[in-house]
């Protein structure tokens, strides 16, 4: 199964180690499904994952996000290319998620952002939420 995890599902998971988010990054690393990425989520990913607020709120664990970025490049698929997914939704910023699903063909897009989840499929990759991913896990 391949999956992608919108960037707000990561940071859920990093902050919180008990909810799904960090539930469903625990399945990842425990090869439970391939995560794929772009270069470009991937740059997104490096910034919140480096700012200021969110290692403030990580003080009792700071080598989790060197080694979750290590871990997204070693065990994450990278994929290439362009699609053209303009205007499919509303933010531009989560269009990258678009053009990773197509051209990772994509099983999943785990998200919380609401814009994403309205479409509940794009071009054969369901679009869900980390508690229906967890649901889809266990069945």
């Amino acid at each position: 199964m391949r999956v992608i995890l919108d960037t707000s599902v990561v940071v859920s998971g990093m902050i919180s180690p008990h909810g799904p988010p960090a539930q469903i990054i625990a399945r990842w690393l425990d090869d439970d499904f391939v995560l794929i990425y772009t270069p470009a989520m991937l740059v997104e990913l490096e910034d919140v994952l480096n700012r200021a607020w969110l290692h403030k709120r990580l003080v009792h664990v700071p080598e989790r996000i060197p080694d979750f970025l290590l871990a997204v490049k070693v065990l994450g698929k990278l994929v290439r290319g362009y699609v053209n997914v303009a205007g499919q939704v509303r933010d531009p910023f989560d269009e990258m998620f678009l053009a990773c699903a197509v051209l990772g063909k994509a099983d999943y897009i785990i998200s919380g952002d609401k814009d994403l989840l309205s479409l509940g499929a794009y071009r054969g990759t369901r679009i869900v939420t980390p508690a229906e991913f967890l649901t889809v896990l266990e069945t």
